[in-house]
């Protein structure tokens, strides 16, 4: 499946999207706003609680956003509440910051509940925020909402959304382009959200040869000395879908992180994107991901995840 193309449409409306969880499980899906946005200015809203499996909920997500389980123990359901969001939206374009959260607990709260949620075109703030303003160095949305001026009242699914639908609208203004034309620029592909055939918002290119120079840091870029990839030692693996490698260290450089090409005794992270079943064998495992697994089985405190995971962390979000 491709990207999908820029439909006309997008210019004039979009919906902005964010949803808190009850736990580090993607699945617990606790409450979600949805905004709709038209010409520039908010049209219509939506935002509903939501009960996640068991109403178990984890001490760390209350104190974050306050949702506790006496909030959703009467609450619907995921499907329930999705089925009117998709009424909602009507096929929009949907803006989220950190697409690579909020598409990740939709996908893995749909195959939760075994619910087929329809498709629909997305793109990031965080990720178009990053690429068109490096010099910012920490693309959180708090960051980001006091760079333009934007009201916003952290883990508040309705004012997070609002928040980030207006980041959207401000990047294009900032950039003097169209949406269109910014995403042009940095070379960014729509996002698809599909159960099965799911791609990522993404400027990643086909191959090396044809990729510009890609973006450094500039060494006065500030960077959040509380951000969670902060001193840690970040390996990769495989193929990522979001970005080229090259990218994915540049990106960890610029929270401050320490980007490795292997796997040692003071790697903090490993992130496994695609692997090449033909190079790895039946194991699955490549070398880097091999030597995490040993490595957690004798005690390093070493964390293996995936691509959505290393979003949230460069985002400064939990996972």
């Amino acid at each position: 499946m491709n990207h999908p193309p820029w439909n006309s449409r997008f210019s004039d409306s979009f919906v902005a999207l964010d949803f808190e969880t009850a736990t580090s499980a993607r699945n617990s899906a606790c409450a979600v706003a949805a905004v709709m946005f038209e010409k520039g200015a908010v049209s219509d809203s939506y935002v509903s609680l939501i009960q996640p499996p068991g109403n178990e909920y984890d001490p760390f997500n209350i104190s974050i956003h306050g949702i506790r389980p006496s909030n959703t123990r009467s609450s619907p359901t995921f499907p329930e509440v999705w089925r009117d969001i998709e009424a909602f939206t009507q096929g929009s374009l949907v803006v989220a910051h950190n697409t690579a959260f909020d598409m990740s607990v939709l996908r893995r709260s749909s195959e939760h509940h075994e619910y087929q949620p329809g498709g629909f075109a997305f793109a990031c703030t965080y990720r178009l925020s990053a690429s068109h303003m490096p010099e910012v160095g920490a693309w959180r949305l708090d960051v980001l909402a006091d760079e333009f001026d934007i009201p916003l009242v952290h883990h508040d699914p309705m004012s997070v959304a609002e928040a980030a639908g207006k980041l959207w609208v401000a990047l294009s203004h900032f950039a003097a382009l169209s949406h269109r034309d910014l995403l042009d620029l940095h070379g960014y592909r729509l996002g698809n959200f599909d159960i099965i055939d799911y791609l990522p918002f993404s400027n990643a290119k086909s191959s090396e040869a044809s990729r510009p120079e890609r973006r450094r840091f500039a060494a006065d870029t500030v960077i959040d000395p509380d951000g969670r990839l902060h001193g840690k030692n970040v390996a990769l693996t495989g193929t990522l879908a979001s970005m080229p490698r090259t990218d994915a260290f540049d990106a960890i450089l610029g929270v401050g992180g320490n980007p490795a090409k292997r796997v040692s005794g003071k790697t903090d992270y490993l992130v496994v994107g695609s692997i090449n079943l033909a190079q790895v064998g039946p194991s699955g495992m490549s070398t880097n991901h091999r030597m995490a697994f040993e490595l957690q089985q004798s005690g390093h405190r070493i964390q293996i995840i995936d691509e959505d995971d290393f979003h949230c962390l460069l985002a400064n979000e939990p996972i």
